[in-house]
């Protein structure tokens, strides 16, 4: 018998159910454990810098959301390190930690699970001198720690430039794929090693996991876009096999079109126990990494306020949404904003009362017993 104990053993079957062609899926039991963070500083409104979240400390901290994706950026916005930090340009570690400052100190309530953002920017060619972008990283996960921030929150698709497409986004496409793999890996270890180093329990949350590159990903669940994200996936690898013994590496799970609770649960099934499986014999992942695969990667998810995919979205379907997500999750869900903003008052332009109430219903429902 699970934790949950006898007396709610017949609610849990009753929510049970069988579709066609598809195994009987029971939703998932009460988590109180899931957290909810804030991803949201697109168009025209407020961004989370670390000087805006102190501004605007008791709002944020009203306990809509458990944490933010912080915008490192200066006030003056002379430095933006959350988009520096992967690239070529050497980051001063002392800079990085002024930018954070404001941070320092605030004592929040609710909001406790605030990250740091990086965002997919121009890294070397994984053959090249990473020296520059593992320097970054690891003064941005020093200066995160001694901002009382949980982690990295890496926004790890790539964008402008195809760093993770082989063979046209590499400097020697001549080299086999293999030898591309291996150097992904050997990149994303580097890079977790040295955050680790000064931040041994460091959480970090890739917006995107391994599915993006392993071909075998199922159609429906997770987009076909494999063949422009070869290396995304030996990249992400390799920030597991660096992780240590207390980091936390978290596979986010950038999958808006997802809707009922027993998509999200097949999401994460195949996530951590089918990817490492030698049914689907990744190419990426060595056999002991398969082997410690489920008990070291973290399973999230991404929303979205928008329509995405040819799915509906408004307050009643983001509410039942965020339940299933925050059910099925291992800990961390996160909501990428399009529309109005959450980060100020209806009365600024925030998000109007319908939206927060949606935030509000989809959280409560994740903490209730199915049917209930």
């Amino acid at each position: 018998m699970n934790w949950l104990g006898p007396l709610l053993l017949v609610p849990l079957l009753l929510a049970c159910g069988r579709g066609p062609g598809r195994p009987e899926f029971c939703a998932g039991p009460p988590n109180p454990d899931s957290r909810l963070i804030l991803h949201d500083w697109f168009g025209e409104g407020p961004v989370p810098t670390p000087g805006y979240i102190r501004k605007h400390r008791d709002f944020l901290d009203s306990g809509l959301f458990d944490g933010v994706a912080v915008y490192v950026r200066t006030e003056d916005q002379a430095l933006n390190v959350s988009a520096t930090v992967l690239g070529d340009t050497l980051v001063d570690h002392r800079a990085i930690a002024k930018s954070l400052a404001p941070l320092k100190g605030l004592g929040f309530k609710n909001l406790t699970e605030n990250f740091a953002a990086v965002l997919g920017g121009r890294p070397p060619d994984f053959s090249a001198d990473w020296s520059v972008p593992i320097a970054n990283f690891a003064g941005l996960a020093k200066a995160a720690r001694d901002a009382g921030l949980r982690g990295i929150y890496f926004d790890n698709e790539s964008y402008g430039h195809p760093w993770a497409d082989y063979p046209r986004g590499v400097l020697h496409p001549e080299k086999p794929l293999r030898e591309y793999q291996d150097l992904a890996r050997l990149r994303g270890r580097q890079v977790m090693a040295a955050m680790v180093q000064d931040f041994p329990d460091i959480t970090v949350i890739m917006l995107h996991g391994p599915y993006l590159s392993e071909p075998k990903a199922p159609a429906g669940l997770f987009p076909q876009w494999q063949k422009a994200n070869e290396l995304l996936g030996p990249f992400f690898a390799g920030f597991v096999e660096g992780a240590g013994a207390s980091a936390a590496v978290v596979d986010g799970g950038e999958l808006y079109h997802l809707r009922s609770e027993e998509e999200f649960h097949e999401s994460k099934n195949w996530r951590k126990q089918v990817l490492p499986s030698p049914e689907t014999d990744c190419a990426f992942l060595p056999q002991a990494l398969r082997e410690a695969w489920p008990g070291k990667v973290s399973i999230g998810f991404g929303l979205i306020d928008k329509r995405f995919g040819g799915q509906p979205m408004d307050p009643d379907v983001l509410a039942s949404t965020l339940t299933a997500a925050l059910r099925q999750a291992d800990r961390y869900v996160w909501l990428y904003i399009e529309g109005a903003s959450y980060l100020c008052p209806p009365s600024a332009g925030g998000a109007d009362e319908r939206w927060q109430d949606a935030v509000r219903r989809g959280r409560d429902g994740a903490r209730k017993v199915p049917g209930h």
